[in-house]
């Protein structure tokens, strides 16, 4: 099948999953042999405000590229949180000669999340209210984390310092840092001090 074929291909099954899933869940094609990954199809933009042509990722950054790893893998998922939205993202990537094309779902979980959260504080007779948004906001960062090591198939304990690094920075792209209490969070999990946590950070924004 050529470009052509599987670029129209692909976006019928996007239409047809925009529709089912309704408002909420973007669906769209992407030319991934650019470095800029420019939209070529897109149903429901409205959940990330973009359209066709835009390089904009789906955290709202102009696209800088994805690792060179993850594109050799056949899907990638992530957790996103964009201004006060939390997004569910899957891209599944196809390759052919000539080309590699990207389907994403994009689907907006925020209602979800807070009525899970609500729904938590109801069951919860001693929960007090600061406690449940505090747990909910946790939750979401574990989730940015947990998304991310999963995307670079790295473990805590065999960390090196660059693959460290590159966590570091794909924490940061996915504004993992701009929750409270995000660098004691990530340094328990990784096994090292805040303090390393912050040099990586610096290291990374430059």
């Amino acid at each position: 099948m050529n470009r052509d074929e599987m670029l129209k291909l692909l976006t019928g099954i996007a239409k047809g999953i925009a529709r089912t899933f309704g408002k909420n869940c973007e669906t769209l094609i992407q030319d991934l042999e650019r470095s800029d990954h420019p939209i070529l199809a897109i149903f429901n933009g409205e959940v990330t405000g973009r359209g066709v042509g835009s390089t904009v990722d789906v955290f709202g950054n102009v696209s800088a590229g994805l690792e060179p790893s993850l594109l050799q893998k056949d899907q990638i998922n992530m957790m996103v949180v964009r201004e006060d939205r939390q997004i569910k993202s899957t891209t599944m990537i196809v390759r052919g000669e000539g080309y590699c094309l990207g389907l994403g779902i994009n689907l907006d979980i925020t209602l979800m999340s807070e009525y899970a959260s609500l729904l938590a504080s109801q069951l919860e007779t001693d929960s007090l209210l600061d406690r449940t948004i505090d747990s909910a906001k946790d939750m979401r960062l574990e989730e940015i984390f947990l998304s991310s090591l999963q995307e670079l198939e790295l473990s805590p304990d065999d960390m090196k310092k660059s693959d460290r690094l590159k966590l570091i920075r794909l924490l940061r792209e996915r504004h993992a840092f701009d929750y409270q209490k995000a660098v004691p969070f990530i340094s328990e999990r990784l096994g090292v001090s805040r303090y390393t946590v912050y040099n990586d950070l610096k290291e990374a924004e430059k």
